[in-house]
């Protein structure tokens, strides 16, 4: 694939834009999967239902941690990959990840990091794709900047995307919930539950950017119900999540997440300053 500048981008941005989407969209993180990370031995039992309570409250557990540890495995769309990173599990929305991705014949590495609003996301792909610099890997999306600049709802790949402080969000709106079996997790027993969240019910359980997260997924998804799959620990912590994310054309991806080292301190810095290149001139908005 031959390195693109100046008018060339700025003709076909809008394409050029739809490839970074997709990228930044996998890269905030991620995703999908039919099985966990690690080994798991299960014991499957019948189902029994459980009160709702167990899960919001785990779920609110975890995240009073302000901060864990995830390993993700990804499938879906023609996407398939694995990748791990940290989270502040708080209002900050930071994280940074590392992920291997799998895109036709090519596996792809993408490195990223958010900061609030902001996505910085490093990858040869983008840095070919773009025609970046050697010392200007990382792309800077300022998804509030961008949306008004091409009048595309970006805000959503950071409000939407899945990770493991959107994840236990979802779960504030825990509906019917049964209690499946007993699987061990990366060493860890655990009890596995099949939970109905209804993510209206979560929304109005929260508040502020945490609530307009939530009414961002409704309409980014165009679904209101969401079966998820949950792991809780003895200790009451959330160990493993896993459910299928929708996207707006339809398509849809299988997140599993393996969540571990709850609580260990956690700095989230974006990349030095000299190694950025902002998306709107990359991409020719001008």
């Amino acid at each position: 694939m031959e390195a693109r500048h100046g008018h060339e981008v700025a003709a076909d941005g809008a394409d050029v834009l739809m490839r970074l989407s997709a990228i930044a969209a996998i890269a905030v993180v991620v995703a999908l999967a039919v099985a966990g990370c690690g080994s798991s031995k299960s014991k499957q039992a019948a189902a029994k239902p459980v009160s709702s309570a167990l899960i919001v409250n785990a779920a609110s557990k975890s995240v009073r941690s302000g901060s864990v540890e995830a390993d993700f495995k990804l499938a879906g769309s023609g996407v398939n990959g694995s990748g791990s990173g940290v989270f502040n599990t708080g209002p900050s929305r930071s994280g940074q990840l590392s992920m291997k991705i799998q895109l036709q014949s090519a596996q792809v590495p993408i490195d990223s990091v958010i900061t609030g609003n902001v996505l910085y996301i490093r990858s040869p792909a983008l840095t070919q794709q773009l025609g970046l610099s050697r010392d200007k890997q990382w792309l800077k999306l300022d998804l509030g900047q961008l949306a008004q600049q091409r009048g595309i709802d970006l805000s959503s790949l950071a409000n939407a995307s899945p990770t493991p402080a959107s994840a236990l969000l979802y779960l504030r709106g825990a509906g019917n919930v049964q209690e499946v079996g007993h699987e061990t997790v990366d060493g860890v027993d655990t009890t596995h539950y099949r939970v109905t969240v209804d993510l209206e019910r979560a929304a109005a359980r929260s508040n502020g950017s945490e609530r307009e997260s939530l009414r961002r997924v409704i309409q980014t998804s165009g679904a209101k119900k969401l079966p998820i799959g949950v792991w809780v620990d003895a200790d009451g912590y959330v160990r493993k999540v896993r459910y299928a994310q929708r996207e707006a054309a339809g398509r849809s991806v299988v997140v599993t997440m393996n969540l571990h080292d709850y609580g260990a301190p956690v700095t989230i810095k974006p990349p030095p300053a000299d190694t950025v290149v902002d998306a709107s001139k990359a991409l020719g908005a001008g």
